[in-house]
């Protein structure tokens, strides 16, 4: 298969879209190959599922809304009732539900969870490429995007789901196929995954924002070289010292599950003992960190010269891959 299998039909595309560099260079490459506007639907999964805003950025909402309005592109959102932190503190019972959109600024619709299955978490995620134990992205990531589109009537007969991983991130990505039958494909749903921006270099990806002059998500202008969750557990302890620094009630919030639960975010490591490991990779602009830990108000497009982030091209690790 080739992207004109895209090009060539009038399927709905659902972009998983973070707002990160990959999934904005990804949109930003559909709209130069001119695929209509109306076939790309946005869907960003709120990781703290509409529960204290813990793991991800403040500013992540209002920046995807931002870009979905400046491209006039539907945006939706999802997720599972209470994120991360909730998923944390399971104790012999079921997962949340999973609250989806069906229209862009429309209702909720709720998919339960099967109540009959039950387990006990009282844990974080591992630091682990296996899902099973690095479950947050399973939980709130990829099970709910499954979730959304199994019970989403529009999303019948022929769809694509579009992610932005990267061979050139990690060992465990450069595995993957570019093309292939998505987990919701059905009977009723012939649905394709696709990677489109699979064999991109890093430098491809800050070149397609800097030819639409898109302004990155505020998290690169402080150092992250991936825009995941604020708070991933990938985070090098520098990061975490950016953290500490701008958002120091997260770290002292992580603290206090460690001791409610008895279970470290690290291996034998305890929050405190990560931040103090790191040091600050440079000077944090007061601009940025305003933007990052408020709302996104920054010009989606630049108005003056675009720059490079400071988080492009680092060698710190923010964030999984």
């Amino acid at each position: 298969m080739d992207i004109s299998n895209i090009l060539n039909s009038l399927s709905p595309i659902i972009v998983c879209f973070s707002g990160g560099k990959d999934s904005v260079a990804m949109v930003l490459y559909l709209l130069e190959l001119g695929v209509d506007k109306d076939r790309i639907h946005l869907h960003h999964h709120d990781v703290d599922g509409r529960g204290e805003k813990l793991f991800d950025w403040a500013c992540t909402e209002s920046y995807v809304e931002s870009f979905a309005k400046h491209f006039d592109l539907k945006l939706f959102y999802s997720y599972r009732k209470g994120g991360i932190a909730r998923e944390i503190y399971r104790n012999n019972e079921s997962k949340q539900d999973v609250y989806f959109q069906i229209e862009p600024g429309g209702e909720f619709h709720i998919a339960p969870s099967d109540k009959k299955f039950t387990n006990t978490r009282m844990k974080f995620p591992a630091l682990s490429n296996t899902l099973n134990t690095r479950w947050c992205s399973g939980s709130v990531k990829i099970d709910v995007i499954r979730t959304a589109i199994a019970h989403n009537p529009a999303y019948l007969g022929e769809i694509f789901i579009l992610t932005g991983e990267r061979r050139q991130e990690s060992a465990n990505r450069a595995k993957y196929e570019q093309w292939e039958l998505h987990k919701t494909n059905s009977k009723s749903r012939s649905a394709m995954a696709f990677r489109p921006i699979i064999d991109w270099t890093e430098q491809e990806v800050w070149d397609i924002m800097k030819r639409w002059n898109v302004e990155p998500h505020p998290a690169y202008h402080l150092y992250f070289s991936r825009c995941s969750c604020q708070l991933c557990i990938f985070n090098d302890s520098d990061i975490w010292a950016v953290i500490n620094t701008i958002s120091p009630e997260k770290v002292i919030r992580i603290a206090n599950i460690e001791a409610d639960i008895e279970h470290t975010l690290y291996n034998k490591l305890t929050i405190a003992q990560k931040v103090l490991a790191g040091n600050l990779p440079g000077d944090l602009d007061p601009y940025w960190i305003a933007q990052a830990t408020t709302k996104f108000t920054a010009p989606i497009i630049r108005l003056t010269e675009w720059v490079l982030p400071v988080g492009a091209f680092m060698k710190v690790r923010a964030g999984a891959a």
